[in-house]
């Protein structure tokens, strides 16, 4: 069975076009959408850095870049002193940047190191993240009377998804991030793909025996446990929604030196069979509990949408949210919605 592009429908539907300019950076090229729309009056500018999804490429995120800057700059506004640019680059393995092609498919399609390949382009691209943040400015704004880069937003769809969990806990100038149908949980996730795909790893001890196995390697366990958010907070023990006062005390100094004063959307398809909910569910809870109980001065915000009848796709529901979302940032006004469509 083929796998779906969840941004194959989003091309035709966007608004005004946006202007694009093509930097090299580092050896990577990004494609830098809505420099021509800044004001004269833009003193400040946030960037948002799109993610794309695997088997696709930064041409994937246009229709994004589009919507979301096009929402900001018809925003009310009395001048323009902020302004917004989005910025889109090949993931590794993708796109101009793809080496081996196998190297981007599933167990089922016969790619035996799918676990570790996954991870570490993913891990990769959110490494990548934290470059071209790095070398951005000195290449599209470097006159003496150009405005700065104040506030950066990572948006990742499905592998992007994954990878901009991983920004988000991983990279401090990244301060809000969406994530589309992606997971906190690699671990989770990969064990209940183990399961559906009937690897031989799984079947012969019903998954006790997986972690660990030729199809989930212990030195891949090692570096989910340095960069993945479930695995930063709880390796791989089971989450526990409710932690202790001594473990609370443990997960919130993490929580404080990750994501502390952060805001993040999380939208996720109801009927997603690539990337379930239920394998995010348990550490959504953890952290819905701690930013709203335990863990409140923390100030992060964190808004879980899942979109019933929804499978592995950025629907319009998903998109209308997004924009919101990263407009309502912009504005320093992020409002959970009464309901959503």
């Amino acid at each position: 069975m083929a796998t779906p592009n969840p941004l194959e429908k989003t091309h035709s539907e966007s608004p005004a076009p946006i202007s694009e300019k093509t930097f090299h950076i580092a050896g990577i090229l990004a494609v830098v959408h809505g420099l021509a729309e800044l004001a004269p009056s833009c003193k400040s500018v946030s960037v948002l850095w799109l993610l794309h999804g695997r088997l696709g490429s930064k041409d994937d995120m246009a229709s994004t870049a589009n919507k979301c800057i096009n929402d900001w700059n018809q925003r009310p506004s009395s001048d323009r002193k902020v302004g917004l640019i989005a910025v889109a680059f090949d993931q590794r393995n993708h796109g101009r940047r793809e080496v081996q092609r196998a190297a981007n498919q599933t167990w089922r399609d016969g790619n035996v190191r799918h676990a570790q390949d996954m991870f570490s382009i993913f891990h990769g691209t959110a490494l990548d993240t934290s470059l071209l943040i790095d070398h951005l400015g000195s290449y599209v704004f470097h006159a003496a009377d150009a405005p700065s880069i104040d506030q950066h937003l990572v948006l990742g769809v499905s592998l992007g998804g994954h990878a901009a969990w991983q920004v988000f806990f991983n990279e401090p100038r990244v301060t809000a991030a969406v994530v589309i149908i992606g997971c906190p949980d690699y671990i989770r996730v990969m064990t209940d793909r183990a399961r559906l795909s009937k690897l031989e790893t799984y079947k012969s001890s019903n998954g006790a025996e997986f972690l660990g196995s030729k199809d989930f390697p212990t030195a891949l366990i090692s570096s989910i446990q340095k960069w993945d958010p479930r695995g930063l907070l709880f390796g791989a023990s089971e989450i526990n929604p409710n932690p202790s006062e001594k473990e609370q005390a443990r997960l919130g100094k993490i929580l404080d030196s990750k994501i502390k004063g952060k805001q993040i959307l999380v939208c996720s398809g109801g009927d997603d069979k690539l990337v379930p909910y239920h394998c995010a569910e348990p550490f959504m809870k953890f952290l819905n509990n701690a930013t709203t109980g335990w863990y409140k001065g923390g100030n992060v915000y964190v808004e879980d949408n899942v979109y019933p009848g929804i499978g592995h796709a950025y629907s319009e529901g998903m998109v209308n949210d997004t924009t919101r979302f990263v407009s309502d940032i912009l504005a320093g006004t992020p409002i959970k919605p009464t309901s959503k469509m």
